[in-house]
């Protein structure tokens, strides 16, 4: 998942926590805390990769954020441009809101790629990362990844692409070995494409494959076929000059545990340097959703199928000896390092532009406009095109480590209580104590180690620690 984009993309999808089941006894602060805490307990004696929950749950980088009333938030971004930042890793996000198509899983598509429209907007974009290059906020630490995503960034021309790239390059103080991330798709991500994106300082592609069958590929909006992908990538891949990520879904409608198995095979014999393996998530609203409710889709995986598939991955890239650098992403070389994903779920402040970005700034996140007129307006003002922003409360710091923490399978208990107020390990053993009995997770020596299962689910064991930190800890903090 693209983090910082989904702050101003999936605000519907927030949910609150729940209250302490009605009418429970509460004896003593022991018994108050298992109560509170067992709406979050898996279920035991079924397969845990199927059964363990009833549904997965997201995690939001907005969580535990207040919504700062929009007559202040031109005030407060010029206080926080004003201010130097401290020494914290930083990232950067650009966002391309054009695509030539709607795929239907896609929970994103906003507006359909046209060379004039692309072309105002590239000039917009240009013109923000301009006016705010010299700010305090701005040049102060070196950012360690750029990550341009979408949309589709190779909609736009191999200019277009090369005058951002270089923009970014030459406005921004980039780390010597900082990350560069254009994400694409196959249609329209020509040579020249390839080349501008390169020669302007690209050294790391993002490919959304999705499956190699045909037959799934067409069925979900991509206009190419498997033999067109593979000779894609293969060219990518001769360059050598960047590290190829092939990013791939389970759970699409039509996708046997064959084909994933083939989708898998393909995958790597193609040697990219990292694999993503996503699970379905059919948001509604989107085409998908729509055409699975008609029965349009009658071969869709549902919930239950989704964790063998997984299980199927992980096990694929364990035997041939791959890194698993997160839950979702495996790597074959040292080329692969997946700074941006990897930082931002740490909390590293991520300085975003274009419409339908989202970012970070100490404990001030963002969301840009995601209507472009609004965008355009907005820059043609001279002013900062934010449509939403948000204060955290003093837990963000806590929600990171548990996030960046399950995010690489490995939460370390210790370092989460040095940094609370008070032991957060006794608000959660029973929980993890459940988790492992369910076969989730492993916890010994104030170390939780995640299981494959774990790992599958991993959403939802961290909207449970955010939920616990939130019923236990919040209300201490803001009393004192």
């Amino acid at each position: 998942m693209r983090w910082r984009k989904y702050l101003g993309l999936l605000i519907h999808y927030i949910r609150p926590c729940r209250a302490p089941l009605p009418g429970a006894p509460v004896p003593d602060a022991q018994m108050d805390i298992a109560t509170d805490i067992g709406q979050h307990f898996a279920k035991i004696g079924v397969d845990p990769l199927r059964r363990a929950f009833l549904s997965r749950r997201a995690v939001m980088p907005f969580r535990g954020k207040r919504r700062v009333a929009a007559e202040d938030v031109p005030e407060r971004w010029r206080a926080l441009m004003a201010a130097a930042s401290p020494p914290r890793k930083r990232l950067v996000y650009l966002h391309i809101p054009f695509c030539a198509n709607h795929c239907l899983f896609c929970g994103f598509y906003r507006n359909a790629y046209t060379a004039p429209r692309a072309a105002d907007y590239v000039e917009m974009v240009l013109a923000e990362i301009a006016r705010e290059a010299g700010a305090p906020a701005i040049a102060g630490n070196p950012v360690h990844a750029v990550y341009f995503g979408g949309g589709t960034p190779s909609a736009l021309t191999a200019d277009e692409l090369s005058r951002l790239l270089r923009s970014v390059r030459g406005s921004l103080p980039l780390a010597p070995d900082c990350e560069i991330t254009v994400e694409g798709r196959i249609v329209h991500f020509d040579p020249e494409k390839i080349d501008a994106c390169l020669e302007a300082g690209a050294n790391r592609f993002s490919i959304g494959v999705q499956s190699f069958d045909s037959e799934v590929r067409r069925r979900q909006g991509r206009r190419s076929t498997k033999q067109e992908a593979i000779r894609f990538l293969e060219d990518l891949r001769a360059r050598d000059r960047a590290a190829v990520v092939i990013d791939l879904i389970y759970g699409l409608p039509g996708q046997s545990p064959e084909i994933w198995r083939q989708d898998l095979e393909t995958a790597a014999a193609l040697e990219p340097d990292g694999i993503d393996l996503y699970g379905l998530n059919v948001i509604p609203g989107t085409p998908l959703f729509t055409a699975i409710a008609a029965g349009k889709f009658p071969t869709a995986s549902r919930l239950d199928d989704l964790g063998p598939f997984y299980e199927a991955g992980a096990a694929f890239f364990r035997r041939r000896n791959w890194r698993q650098v997160s839950n979702n992403h495996w790597a074959r070389t040292t080329r692969e390092r997946n700074l941006y994903n990897l930082l931002i779920k740490d909390g590293a402040d991520c300085l975003a532009y274009g419409s339908g970005a989202g970012g970070s700034i100490g404990q001030t996140s963002y969301a840009l406009s995601g209507d472009i007129e609004l965008y355009a307006a907005d820059i043609g003002a001279g002013a900062k095109p934010i449509g939403m922003m948000l204060e955290s409360d003093g837990l963000e710091l806590l929600r990171n480590r548990v996030t960046a923490g399950f995010e690489v399978g490995h939460l370390d208990l210790a370092g989460l209580d040095s940094a609370a107020s008070t032991p957060v390990t006794p608000l959660v053993a029973p929980l993890l104590a459940q988790w492992q009995k369910a076969g989730l997770l492993t916890f010994d020596d104030g170390v939780v180690e995640l299981k494959v299962a774990g790992r599958f689910w991993y959403g939802n064991l961290i909207s449970a620690f955010h939920d616990i930190l939130n019923d236990r800890l919040l209300p201490r903090r803001e009393a004192a």
